[in-house]
């Protein structure tokens, strides 16, 4: 039996039907004194294309960034939202959407900012084309307000053009709005062939206009322009072409002599893209620049006035075509006209992880993908390696895998320290990793896609015949990779593989090695979880007694503990607490520092325990572990005879690998898990 609904193709049709009846009776046509009424009482349905993109952004609402995850952006200014819009979508770049939506902002308000072109830069696949899509989808779906235009117009402008330029002032003072632009030449010629009265008066008040809605296929309000080759290209693609039907027998002069039909005419009110828009000849670049900054675009050959043409451009290109056009000297004008947003890959493992379950969702046979077991540590094995390839070595004594580690939020002052001793600051780590003066060497900005680290899961799930995907078969597909990637040097693969490897130094073998430990002495110590509770509580108890032993200036008066039979002032428990502190591990002869800290952090958290403070919790585990570990690695071994009492425990590992609320594996990966936590405890 099944839950699942059965299909009901008329009710589909039906519902199909509904909606676009709907959408045809919201369909408004009125006059322009109809419209200007309308304004009063909603002055943002004339609002600019940066302002209506901002609406857009804001209406999906925002979250906040935990304290803890913000960092600031160029001008100090801290990242501290998440706009719900890309958040299902794109994963890592809040920093670089924080900046687009302050471009929105300017834009929004007029400012010099968002009068420039809106270039966003970054290595293949890092988003900047599914921002961009993600935009115009959600453009296409705009319905906050309504949106009007010249009934008949072929470039939808906006119908405030009508006003006679000596009304405006007038009319911005009454309407609390600003009046910018002027009638295209279309929307001219009928307004005085259609709406002029033979005493010379224009009736500019009765034009009609009407709502449209947004549109990618329809080409209304959504434009995209990609360069080709530069001897085929014509300007004509974006400002129109001659119509030659009106031409020949009315005059190239005639106002419909030119069809206003290119990318950009079509881009007004909303928004245009240029895919790779910097390779573009110089000569079409400059009209985007106009379009952005003066809001006035030229047809080509026609004796047009200049149009204009309310849009939001936004281009994008890779960063070998940005470095080349950044360091042309020639280019400089065309420099101080672009605002750059930098799109980088991401730089923490959750964020990585979240773009493979988005691109497997999105662009995989799900029904098939959903055969297989995703074992625990999978993805994050491939995530770990794609962000090692994106990090460069710091000069604050950390390497690469602890720098991985500490963007993810798996960080604490007492376990992380610089060359010098002191808690590392994750802003200045951040800030190092982009101080280079070559874009192309900044964290982010190199290493391995996303798409290639899921071309490799990909490949390791087509190869799989037992119904699980696990870390190591996952690790032996990142290996063989390369064979099939073109467009790395010898050099950069060599790097890669480095970071596969388990030799010195971080890597991601070195990190499985821990997941696989961790992951058996979890199931295996979950037994002894109030144990490792009470040993937690104890330990900060006897660093109080000692702390209290140990005062000099500031004592007060406390209960003295002593021993049960003798009777004598209890010493504290020296030998216990170091058994646990060289599990963190904490050196001798800074123990006491250390002690002092966990009071302090202790007093300034009240929710300090054992499940919120990670590193003290995992040095009691790994005591326990080490404690327990002949006999953990007896009940892992198979070639070992085993009696009755360790059988139970082996099969008691088993289940909580297994079981349903447990660690999450199945029986194939967690016969491979222990198995490899066999190897490595008896190493």
């Amino acid at each position: 039996m099944t839950d699942q609904k059965p299909f009901n193709l008329n009710g589909i049709i039906e519902r199909d039907a509904e909606r676009k009846r709907t959408r045809k009776s919201a369909e408004k046509v009125l006059t322009f004194r109809d419209y200007l009424n309308l304004l009063k009482e909603d002055p943002r349905i004339a609002q600019n294309s940066p302002g209506r993109l901002l609406e857009i952004i804001l209406s999906y609402g925002t979250t906040e960034v935990p304290e803890k995850e913000r960092w600031s952006i160029d001008d100090g200014e801290p990242v501290s939202v998440r706009y719900g819009l890309f958040t299902k979508k794109l994963f890592g770049v809040d920093k670089p959407i924080f900046q687009v939506v302050k471009y929105f902002k300017a834009g929004a308000n007029r400012l010099s900012t968002g009068k420039q072109i809106l270039l966003l830069v970054g290595p293949t696949a890092s988003g900047k084309s599914t921002f961009v899509n993600i935009l115009k989808r959600a453009l296409e779906n705009y319905e906050a307000r309504q949106v009007f235009a010249i009934d008949g117009c072929p470039m939808l402008e906006e119908p405030l053009h009508l006003l006679p330029r000596h009304l405006r002032a007038e009319f911005e003072k009454e309407l609390g709005i600003r009046i910018e632009g002027d009638l295209c030449p279309v929307c001219r010629y009928k307004l005085k062939e259609e709406f002029t009265e033979s005493d010379g008066v224009v009736k500019w008040f009765d034009v009609p206009v009407k709502t449209f809605r947004f549109s990618i296929q329809g080409t209304r309000g959504i434009g995209s322009f990609e360069p080709s080759d530069e001897k085929s290209q014509d300007i004509t693609e974006l400002v129109g072409r001659e119509n030659i039907a009106i031409a020949s027998t009315k005059g190239p002069d005639h106002p419909l002599a030119y069809s206003l039909t290119g990318e950009l005419e079509k881009a007004n009110r909303g928004i245009c893209e240029g895919r790779e828009l910097i390779k573009a000849d110089e000569k079409l670049l400059w009209v985007f620049i106009s379009v952005a900054e003066e809001k006035e675009l030229k047809v080509q050959g026609s004796s047009f006035p200049h149009l204009y043409v309310d849009t939001v451009v936004v281009g994008h290109t890779n960063l070998t075509e940005y470095k080349k056009f950044s360091t042309k000297q020639e280019n400089e004008a065309l420099h101080d006209r672009m605002f750059v947003v930098q799109f980088p890959y991401p730089l923490e493992i959750k964020e990585e992880i979240g773009i493979y379950k988005k691109l497997i969702e999105e662009e995989s046979d799900l029904n098939r993908i959903s055969e297989y077991h995703i074992a625990p540590g999978s993805f994050e094995m491939a995530a770990l390696f794609a962000v090692l390839s994106r990090l460069s070595p710091s000069q604050m004594g950390i390497d690469v895998l602890t720098k991985a580690k500490i963007y993810n939020g798996d960080r604490a002052l007492t376990e992380i320290r610089d060359k010098d001793k002191k808690p590392v600051d994750t802003r200045e780590l951040r800030e190092e990793g982009q101080s280079s003066d070559d874009i192309m060497k900044r964290e982010g900005m190199f290493g391995l896609s996303s798409r290639d680290i899921l071309s490799a899961i990909n490949t390791a799930l087509v190869k799989q015949n037992n119904g699980c995907l696990t870390p190591l078969t996952v690790i032996r597909a990142l290996r063989d990779l390369f064979e099939h990637r073109m467009g790395y040097s010898p050099e950069e693969v060599k790097r890669f593989k480095e970071l596969l490897s388990a030799g010195e130094g971080g890597s991601v073998i070195t990190e499985f090695r821990e997941f696989v430990i961790r992951s058996v002495s979890k199931a295996y110590l979950k037994a002894y979880q109030d144990l490792a509770r009470e040993l937690f509580k104890r330990y900060v108890n006897e660093v109080k007694f000692y702390r209290e032993q140990k005062r000099k200036h500031v004592r007060g008066h406390f209960d003295v503990a002593r021993e049960d039979i003798t009777g004598r002032p209890k010493e504290p428990e020296i030998k216990f607490m170091r058994s646990i502190e060289e599990h963190i591990p904490i050196a001798e002869s800074e123990a006491d520092v250390f002690r002092g800290e966990v009071l302090e952090f202790v007093a300034s958290n009240p929710g300090f325990s054992f499940e919120t403070y990670t590193p003290l919790a995992r040095a009691v585990e790994e005591k326990l572990l080490a404690d327990s570990r002949a006999t953990l690695t007896l009940v892992l071994a198979s070639d070992k005879p085993k009696d009755s009492e360790a059988k139970k425990r082996a099969d008691d590992l088993f289940s909580e690998l297994t079981q349903k609320d447990g660690l999450g594996f199945c029986p194939i990966c967690a016969k491979e898990i222990v198995g490899k936590a066999a190897e490595f405890l008896s190493e």
